[in-house]
């Protein structure tokens, strides 16, 4: 099986449109025309849909992979697809076999980009920034085409192979677009509404998602001056809109000991590199601020935690949670942040953050 962003993808994607040509063309061909050529088809159909489903697993994300039906209706859709363009262009495919394997190849690659856009696109405005720039490209070749003489809707009957694959490519373009503009749009409401989502995981997080209560997380904590810092965090509880939990600091609060517990980093077992102070204030985090799980909270501590600590709830007065104010919901849609601060900013050894998507 082919992995995910690898560079053997798209001869993956050619050698299954091949198979899928030398199954689907013969079908058209036969027709369901009798009991036999109905058999025959359904026989080669069948093959359709396994040869689909291998190429639908490639372009799936590791937790769809397991989904069996899922994966088989996305095979079906993409046969159903290619049989649908090649059905028109019965005539030319017969005398240009390779402007039909063409098309197979394109279909099936807009098909599967469009699959993707939906498995993998997180970020609903840098998602329809790509719609956009799909969207101009295909405008722009469109107007190349079309002033040079050339046609986006050509006669099946009586254009030429080349023109007919011209215009396979071409229309693939606004429809990646238009794909990737409508899950943006449909994700972005929500996104502004509620926050990011709780699933899927965001890019580059490997660790098992979401967070697990009573785990430890470094995630990028929001402060109420809006600037930002990775920190280490004990997951308390997570929501369909945001995570619970407190905050560990390295900064000394023994003049504050009532609103943190002191921890030492020689019972955490390299979930902490120092000793610190544990925020017994439950503070909020978007799902898309988790980086990294760093390891599991020890015993005592959690137990301290569930039975003598005063863990509180952020006061009524202060506010709303950092981070979750529209145009922190904005800029985060965008993989960004409100008042990023910089210098502030850093990754711990051995690990490395979520990069720029």
């Amino acid at each position: 099986m082919v992995p995910e962003f690898s560079l053997g993808a798209p001869f993956a994607v050619g050698f299954g449109s091949w198979a899928l040509w030398v199954l689907v063309f013969p079908a058209l061909r036969v027709g369901f025309t009798g009991t036999r050529n109905t058999w025959i088809c359904g026989a080669l159909f069948a093959l359709c849909v396994l040869i689909a489903r291998l190429m639908v697993r490639m372009a799936a994300p590791e937790r769809l992979k397991g989904n069996r039906l899922l994966v088989v209706a996305r095979a079906v859709v993409l046969c159903c697809v290619v049989a649908a363009v090649l059905a028109p262009l019965d005539a030319n495919v017969d005398r240009y076999p390779f402007a039909g394997l063409t098309v197979v190849y394109a279909t099936a690659a807009a098909v599967l980009g469009l699959l993707r856009t939906v498995d993998h696109g997180y970020f609903p405005l840098v998602l329809l920034r790509t719609a956009l720039w799909k969207g101009l490209l295909a405008a722009a070749t469109g107007y190349w085409i079309h002033h040079s003489g050339g046609t986006l809707v050509p006669d099946p009957d009586h254009a030429t192979a080349g023109t007919l694959v011209l215009a396979v490519l071409w229309w693939s373009l606004p429809v990646l677009s238009a794909g990737c503009a409508t899950v943006a749009a449909v994700r972005l409401v929500r996104w502004l509404k509620c926050g990011p989502p709780a699933s899927p995981a965001p890019p580059g997080v490997t660790s098992p998602w979401p967070p697990s209560v009573g785990y430890v997380w470094t995630a990028e904590l929001t402060h109420d001056d809006d600037t930002h810092k990775e920190r280490p965090v004990v997951v308390l509880e997570h929501t369909p809109e945001f995570v619970r939990v407190l905050c560990v600091t390295s900064v000394d609060k023994s003049g504050r000991s009532r609103g943190y517990l002191r921890l030492r980093a020689s019972e955490w077992n390299g979930v902490l590199t120092k000793d610190g102070w544990l925020d017994l204030e439950i503070a909020h985090i978007p799902y898309c601020d988790f980086l990294w799980k760093r390891g599991e909270c020890p015993d005592r501590v959690w137990d301290v935690l569930n039975t003598t600590a005063d863990v509180r709830e952020r006061p009524a007065k202060a506010g709303p949670a950092p981070g979750f104010a529209f145009r922190h919901r904005l800029s985060s849609a965008m993989n960004a942040h409100v008042g990023r601060d910089s210098r502030t900013v850093h990754t711990a050894s051995g690990d490395k953050a979520r990069a720029k998507v």
